[in-house]
């Protein structure tokens, strides 16, 4: 499916939104765009260097998209991690199994789905995406953010072989986060964060994804916001494509 479809769709989908909210609109590259996930924790006395490293990172010159996930397994031991959940530590333990890596730690940074333990090497990402060729799959992403609520519209069309059964997921960050921490490991210290993961959707399979809403959370800052979307195969947890957008009222 060409763009000019894609533009109509994302214009019903979001005409929805309240006069004032911010419309982004970012159109779909041939190229790929790698997923970079950190699982971290602010209760891990190692974990601030690779939070550190994870904040200079510049998507649009790296072809990278961030998501940082705060795991809740440091919880208990002395200070609780505002930004844990749950759901990023079973997210964690998840793409673990799938990706034949021997166990979930913190930092573990992962891309494209896989275990990526040279992330601290310099210009590692970059050799990495050398390594590949186009991607399989090209996003669109209509992106609508208000005081209240955020909508996305996400289009994928297939450009390569894909295996079938790949599905379109969508996630809202917030950048320029800061805790200080009183407890735990890292007590004494105040730690800063970004692209830190507010919330994640399975849009559903990547020939028809549905449009998204997500309400904006107490807390939340609609202006340090971004939307997140990527193609991955819940089969073997590889990430095709990924795409995103910073999109300030």
């Amino acid at each position: 499916m060409g763009p000019r479809p894609f533009v109509l769709l994302a214009v019903l989908a979001l005409a929805g939104a309240p006069a004032g909210a911010a419309q982004c609109h970012l159109a779909g590259t041939a190229a790929r765009v790698a997923l970079v996930e950190l699982y971290t924790s602010e209760g891990c006395s190692s974990c601030p260097p690779a939070d550190r490293w994870f904040s200079r990172l510049a998507p649009a010159r790296e072809a990278v998209v961030p998501l940082a996930f705060h795991v809740d397994y440091w919880d208990s031991l002395g200070w609780t991690d505002r930004f844990a959940s749950p759901a990023w530590s079973a997210r964690q333990r998840e793409a673990v199994r799938r990706s034949g890596a021997r166990y979930a730690y913190t930092p573990q940074v992962m891309r494209n789905g896989r275990d990526f333990p040279r992330w601290s090497a310099g210009g590692a990402l970059r050799q990495a995406a050398a390594a590949e060729g186009p991607a399989p799959v090209r996003l669109d992403l209509a992106v609508s953010v208000d005081a209240g609520t955020v909508r996305a519209s996400v289009q994928a069309a297939a450009t390569g072989r894909l295996a079938g059964g790949e599905r379109v997921f969508v996630a809202v960050t917030e950048s320029g986060l800061a805790t200080d921490v009183r407890a735990g490991e890292n007590r004494g210290e105040r730690l800063a964060h970004d692209h830190v993961v507010r919330a994640l959707a399975d849009a559903g399979p990547v020939d028809s994804p549905s449009p998204l809403a997500f309400a904006v959370g107490r807390g939340w800052n609609p202006s340090r916001l971004a939307v997140a979307a990527f193609v991955q195969d819940p089969r073997t947890g590889e990430v095709l494509q990924a795409a995103r957008v910073a999109c300030a009222p």
